[in-house]
């Protein structure tokens, strides 16, 4: 087991004198990634009937709600979960097929006599909150994978895991449908048990690599907490994961007991949230954002930072959630009428903050890029690999097909072709309009404007 800190595999950077100023209402346990819809940023956690707080700037957190009234929860937890007081803990919220699917843990201290359920809303901001039920639980027993901290990852094909679990049976990860929040298949263990200290799992990916993020120590004593960051990779979302080291320490200046790893993509800016008990406060648990960036095939976290600024200015583009945006027109390529059916078409169309205009861009490892739609987890594809010009572009169930690879070719000023595998043509707007509703088509290399594409930070 791994129960030591070495000095020499930290990679944390960055100096605490520059870290961000969270302002408002700070407090945070076991955060959520956040998530943002239209303007506002939402930071669910741990608490009462699930608690959340909003920001429109990343830093200042206020205007404070619960998903479910207070004292509340959904009747079937009574059988599940026997003792439930409602304390929910751990949320993980992620947008699937025109809904924020937000998944939550209830249980009771020290026993994994627990669930994981989901609840869901077409907006954060406006929310109407339908319960859905169960998605996993756990009968108590000592081997069980404890039904707690789910956290949800979206892969570059568009197929949506989640990871969960915590110290008796370790960590597993199972697949779920975008349209039903509930899951496809078996879980499958991934790293822990035997009542290792083990807990709040998280995943990304960068490359060919999978990290897997877990706290080691314990949580939920303040200042004396000894709860720490490692993460471990894998080339196989379901592991092995190997080469486990410490990504954040237990303690770093104020900061102490970090926990709860959480992730943000924002154009090309990657933001991690956890908490920490802060020992300028008498202990008191906070939200933290840290920047993520990638270095040496591991990842690495920085307090020095300023948000924003997360738009591609340089000659590549890195892995992140884009607004697609035509030079010459200025609009954003969308799925017509925001669909999320296979074969729905593209078209140009003024940004409007609809998850449906944003686009996840993921580096495959050999010279292309899948490009898949956050609102339905489908592809950008060339319609019936048609290897003719003026072929329609569509969006389609990610299948790896050279009709669903694009080079993205630098032409300067933060502007870039985007070419087929499967064709060897480049993305068009139709007969150069800058109307909204003109078709996203493939033509040969004109030199044209219409020709060209930033990916703005939504």
């Amino acid at each position: 087991m791994l129960r030591q800190l070495f000095v020499a595999c930290l990679v944390f950077l960055g100096s605490l004198a520059h870290a961000i100023d969270i302002t408002g209402i700070p407090n945070s346990h076991d955060p959520a990634g956040l998530i943002k819809d239209g303007n506002t940023y939402f930071h669910f956690t741990t608490g009462g009937g699930i608690w959340y707080s909003r920001s429109s700037n990343l830093t200042h957190w206020d205007n404070p709600a619960t998903v479910f009234p207070l004292n509340t929860w959904p009747s079937w937890i009574n059988s599940a979960v026997p003792g439930f007081e409602g304390e929910f803990w751990a949320p993980d919220v992620i947008y699937m097929n025109g809904y924020y699917y937000l998944y939550y843990s209830a249980s009771t201290f020290g026993s994994s006599r627990s669930a994981i359920g989901v609840v869901r809303t077409a907006s954060l901001n406006n929310p109407s909150w339908q319960d859905l039920g169960m998605v996993v639980s756990s009968n108590g027993s000592s081997g069980a994978i404890n039904a707690i901290d789910p956290a949800m990852f979206r892969d570059h094909d568009g197929r949506v895991y989640m990871s969960y679990g915590s110290w008796f049976g370790g960590i597993g990860v199972v697949e779920i449908n975008p349209d039903t929040g509930k899951t496809i298949g078996s879980v499958s263990h991934i790293y822990g048990g035997g009542h290792q200290s083990i807990e709040a799992p998280y995943i990304t990916r960068d490359g060919n690599y999978y990290y897997l993020y877990v706290n080691r120590g314990t949580c939920c004593d303040g200042l004396n907490s000894s709860y720490y960051v490692q993460v471990g990779r894998s080339t196989s979302i379901t592991g092995p994961y190997t080469g486990w080291r410490t990504l954040l320490p237990n303690s770093d200046g104020r900061y102490r007991g970090p926990g709860h790893i959480g992730l943000l993509q924002e154009g090309s800016c990657s933001y991690v949230s956890v908490h920490y008990y802060d020992a300028a406060d008498n202990g008191n648990a906070k939200l933290d954002i840290l920047r993520l960036n990638y270095s040496g095939g591991w990842p690495q976290l920085t307090r020095n930072f300023t948000p924003g600024n997360c738009t591609v200015t340089g000659s590549a583009v890195p892995n992140g959630t884009y607004v697609i945006e035509a030079r010459h027109s200025g609009r954003a390529i969308s799925s017509v009428g925001h669909a999320y059916t296979n074969g729905a078409m593209t078209e140009q169309r003024t940004y409007g903050g609809s998850p449906a205009q944003r686009w996840n861009v993921t580096n495959l490892g050999n010279g292309y890029y899948s490009i898949i739609n956050m609102a339905s987890g489908r592809s950008l594809d060339v319609w019936e690999l048609s290897p003719d010009l003026g072929a329609s572009i569509a969006q389609w169930e990610y299948w790896a097909g050279d009709g669903q690879q694009w080079a993205l070719e630098s032409v300067g000023n933060g502007y870039f072709r985007i070419r087929s595998r499967l064709s060897g043509h480049v993305l068009d707007i139709d007969s150069l309009s800058a109307a909204n509703g003109a078709r996203v088509i493939q033509w040969s290399v004109t030199g044209n404007t219409n020709q060209h594409f930033r990916f703005v930070a939504p």
